[in-house]
């Protein structure tokens, strides 16, 4: 996946380990005019793909984003309210 925007453009590309790979239109892949554009449409899509980055002609990451951040934090909150176990314990299956 060419990540490097056209001259003068951002390429906005949104990814999802699964979704995005039976999608028919696949990840998410745009080039934009300007930086603001490019952050617009992150921001537009950051609920619907894990990883979104925006990059320069250079094929610079400007800007990362998505929901796997939220993702993360739900994860983190659930093994707090897990109950605690022996570290020799088994877990129940």
């Amino acid at each position: 996946m060419e990540v490097r925007a056209p001259k003068g453009q951002y390429r906005v590309i949104g990814l999802d380990p699964v979704d995005t790979l039976t999608w028919p239109s696949g990840p998410l892949w745009k080039d934009c005019e300007t930086f603001d554009e490019a952050l617009d449409l992150a921001a537009s899509n950051d609920e619907l793909y894990l990883w979104i980055y925006v990059y320069n002609e250079n094929g610079e990451i400007l800007h990362e984003a998505g929901c796997y951040r939220e993702q993360l934090k739900r994860i983190a909150e659930l093994e707090q309210q897990r109950p605690s176990r022996a570290p020799d314990e088994r877990p129940k299956t």
